[in-house]
């Protein structure tokens, strides 16, 4: 793999589709997966309201272990 940040954006935007296709499958399979043991037709959005908190989560974790928070990244000149 290439050193230059050009070479790495098609890997990265793959990566990004790709897990954005496992987060919709597996949160179809766990949303039929709760009606199907019973849980009732409401379930699916209990679920769905779980997952978005778990990811919520791990972005709260990734984003205090990185160091870096919102106001560090963005740019505070004035626009000309």
């Amino acid at each position: 793999m290439s050193g230059t940040p050009s070479a790495r954006v098609p890997l990265a935007a793959s990566a990004n589709v790709s897990a954005s296709n496992i987060g919709n499958a597996l949160g179809a399979w766990l949303g039929g997966f709760a009606i199907s043991v019973g849980l009732g037709y409401t379930a699916p959005l209990y679920v769905g309201a779980g997952i978005v908190l778990i990811g919520l989560v791990v972005m709260l974790v990734a984003a205090r272990r990185s160091g870096r928070s919102e106001s560090d990244t963005t740019d505070r000149r004035p626009m000309a």
